[in-house]
C-alpha cells in the first residue's frame, strides 16, 4: 500500500512538472502557430478560394491549380529558380569547403580572425545593400568587372542587361553573400576532427589527398549535407536580390518563383495563383531536402 502511495505521489509530481514546462514553452508555442502553423493552413485554404482585395472570398476548386500548371509564366519562374540554383548553391559550396580548408591549415596565425570576419560580413549584410553594391560592379559603361575585363584583353559583358547573363551575374553576387556562413559552419566541422586521425593515416603512408577523401569529406559529412539543404533553401526562395538587381528583367530572364508569387498577390491582385504557388514551393522544398538528407548523409565510424 505504502509502496503505491509512493507511486501515485511520484506520478504526481511528474505531472506537475509536466505542467510548468509546458507553461515555459507555451508563448513560443503560441509564436509558432501565429506565425507559421496558422498563415500555412490559411495559404491552402486560398489556393482552393477565389479572393481579391475588391471581391469576397469564395470557392474556386481546382480552377487556381489548372491555372497555374497551364501558365507559361510559372514554368518560367521555375525554369529560372532552378538555373540560378543549379549554378549558385554547388559553386558556393565548394569555395566555402576551400576558403574552410585554408583557414583550418593556417590556424591561429594573425589576422585570421579579422580575415574571417571580413569574410562573414556579406552574411549580415541587406540583400538589397548587396544587390546595389554588385550592379555598381557589373555596370557595362563604369563597372568594375567590365574594366578588369578591358584590362585583360577580354570582352567586356552585358552582366545583368543581358538575357544570358543575367543568372551568371546574380549567382555571383549569391555566391558572394553566402560565402561566409557555409565557410564558418565547415570550419567549425573541420576544427571538430581529431587530430589523432590524420597522424595514423601519416603514419600508414596516406598522402594529404588520401586523407582528404578518406578521414576529412566523411567525418564532415554532416555539416556539408547542413549547408547544402540550407543552401537549396535559401537559392530556391530567392528573392531580394534579383528584385533589386534587375527587378525580373532584361524580358522575364531573372524572374524567380517567389517573385512571380509576389508579382501574383500584390501587383496582379491574384491572390489564390499565389497561394497555389506557394504551396508547390513549399512541396518542393520539403521533398528536396528529404532526398539530399536521404541521398548524401553518410553513417561513418572510425
Amino acid at each position: 500500500m505504502q509502496n503505491l502511495l509512493y507511486l501515485i505521489r511520484g506520478r504526481t509530481v511528474l505531472q506537475q512538472r509536466a505542467r510548468v514546462g509546458y507553461l515555459f514553452i507555451l508563448p513560443s508555442l503560441l509564436f509558432v502557430v501565429a506565425l507559421f502553423v496558422f498563415p500555412a493552413i490559411y495559404n491552402l485554404v486560398l489556393s482552393f478560394s477565389e479572393w481579391s482585395l475588391t471581391r469576397p472570398m469564395s470557392f474556386a476548386g481546382l480552377a487556381n491549380f489548372e491555372s497555374v500548371l497551364t501558365s507559361d509564366r510559372f514554368w518560367n519562374s521555375l525554369r529560372v529558380t532552378l538555373y540560378f540554383s543549379v549554378i549558385s548553391v554547388p559553386v558556393t559550396i565548394v569555395l566555402a569547403l576551400a576558403v574552410a580548408l585554408a583557414f583550418h591549415r593556417v590556424g591561429k596565425l594573425a589576422g585570421t580572425a579579422v580575415t574571417r570576419a571580413l569574410y562573414f560580413m556579406p552574411v549580415i549584410a541587406s540583400l538589397t545593400a548587396v544587390a546595389y553594391i554588385w550592379m555598381w560592379i557589373f555596370n557595362p559603361a563604369y563597372g568594375v568587372a567590365n574594366t578588369l575585363l578591358h584590362a585583360l584583353g577580354l570582352p567586356e559583358l552585358q552582366w545583368l542587361g543581358s538575357q544570358h547573363q543575367v543568372i551568371p551575374a546574380l549567382s555571383i553576387m549569391y555566391i558572394w553573400s553566402r560565402l561566409g556562413f557555409d565557410m564558418l559552419i565547415l570550419l567549425a566541422g573541420l576544427n571538430s576532427i581529431p587530430h589523432d586521425y590524420y597522424e595514423a593515416a601519416a603514419i600508414d603512408g596516406a598522402s594529404s589527398r588520401q586523407a582528404f577523401w578518406a578521414i576529412t569529406l566523411p567525418l564532415l559529412n554532416r555539416q556539408l549535407v547542413l549547408v547544402s539543404i540550407v543552401e537549396a533553401m535559401t537559392a530556391l526562395k530567392t528573392f531580394a536580390l534579383p528584385y533589386a538587381a534587375t527587378g525580373g528583367g532584361p524580358v522575364e530572364a531573372s524572374r524567380t518563383w517567389v517573385m512571380t508569387i509576389f508579382d501574383l498577390a500584390f501587383h496582379w491582385n491574384r491572390m489564390g495563383e499565389s497561394a497555389v504557388m506557394s504551396t508547390f514551393l513549399f512541396i518542393f522544398i520539403l521533398l528536396l531536402t528529404l532526398a539530399q538528407q536521404k541521398l548524401f548523409t553518410r553513417k561513418v565510424d572510425y
